[in-house]
């Protein structure tokens, strides 16, 4: 009798125990991906049926941006990895290597949006048809061109990383697609394949968030447009070449303190061309960005009579952005109340 008590009790308690967990079967595919103006994309399309990561935390500068080799091993489990290429991660291609070895999907996104060429840091003068058009076959053989999206074989997903070896075909690219409010939408186009291929029965609420991006992209690039015209002057002076995508597509002239990374520090002979450029812009704004050192800017600033105002590349959040609800949109949307304000006084 006590015997059979026991066996009893025995499986109640695993009965509970098994019922302490939860019942799937699966666990949501894990997608990694590398910055966080990519990664508000891709939560915006899959954060409710998918684990979406991002791996250069809030707060970090990404172009200096080294994970500890365990940040990296932790890749291995990831279903998908998504990143910018372009020597923007330097860690990416390490990155990819184990992802695509493991049998995750990789995608490097500056080999699908339309890119344009770098062309230096302190005078950026946006030239006619300059850009560099780039329409090819993503990592699921398909061709974007125009937001158009073909369904095509799967032929090239896990190709061999070497270290960006396009990246660098033809010079060498600005790594800020993110602030192409076009190449934001073809992203959020491959996002949307990749998610359907590691959740197809999400196809649904998938297309149906990307339709709701796509939309607010949309709006956004109207009220750039809107904004920006008819303004007294169209030349931003900024701390660092972010902003050439916004510059070449509404009109402007980019004059930026330091180069494509802002780790980049100027000689006292660049800062003395730039404030002799600043006062003969006739500007009366520099734009500083958030996550960067003031003290270039502030001295060019003093020494060409600049008020400074904030433009944020929106390359990661900071503690305060994250407290006050602050996102890719919204930021964009401040950034353009500050163009205003600079480029009408």
């Amino acid at each position: 009798m006590f015997r059979k008590i026991a066996v009893i009790m025995v499986l109640i308690a695993g009965l509970l125990f098994a019922l302490s967990f939860p019942l799937t079967a699966e666990s949501s595919p894990e997608v990694y991906v590398s910055i966080y103006p990519i990664y508000e994309i891709a939560e915006r399309i899959g954060g409710e049926s998918l684990e979406v990561h991002q791996v250069v935390p809030d707060g970090v500068e990404p172009h200096g941006y080294e994970p500890a080799p365990r940040e990296v091993a932790g890749l291995e489990g990831a279903a998908a990895f998504v990143y910018v290429g372009l020597g923007l991660e330097a860690w990416g291609e390490r990155g990819a290597r184990i992802v695509a070895e493991q049998g995750g999907r990789v995608i490097k996104l500056g080999d699908h949006v339309e890119l344009r060429e770098y062309r230096g840091p302190h005078n950026d003068h946006q030239e006619e048809d300059s850009n560099d058009h780039h329409n090819g076959e993503d990592d699921y053989g398909q061709h974007h061109d125009e937001d158009e999206h073909d369904n095509h074989e799967e032929d090239s997903q896990n190709q061999d990383h070497d270290e960006d070896s396009h990246d660098h075909l033809h010079g060498e690219y600005d790594n800020h697609i993110w602030l192409d409010f076009e190449n934001m939408k073809i992203t959020a186009e491959i996002l949307t394949e990749l998610f359907i291929y590691l959740e197809p029965e999400g196809e649904e609420e998938f297309t149906a968030a990307r339709d709701e991006v796509k939309q607010k992209l949309a709006e956004l690039d109207a009220a750039y447009r809107e904004g920006l015209k008819d303004l007294k002057h169209d030349t931003i002076i900024v701390s660092h070449a972010a902003f050439g995508y916004l510059a070449d597509n509404y009109g402007l002239e980019q004059i930026a303190v330091t180069g494509i990374s802002p780790e980049e520090e100027p000689s006292s002979r660049v800062i003395a061309d730039l404030i002799e450029a600043a006062r003969a812009s006739g500007v009366n704004y520099i734009f500083l960005e958030t996550l960067a050192s003031p003290r270039t800017v502030e001295v060019i600033a003093e020494e060409a009579g600049l008020e400074i105002l904030t433009m944020n590349p929106v390359e990661g959040l900071t503690t305060e952005d994250r407290e006050q609800g602050r996102d890719y949109f919204s930021i964009m949307y401040s950034n353009l109340e500050n163009l205003k304000q600079a480029l009408g006084e």
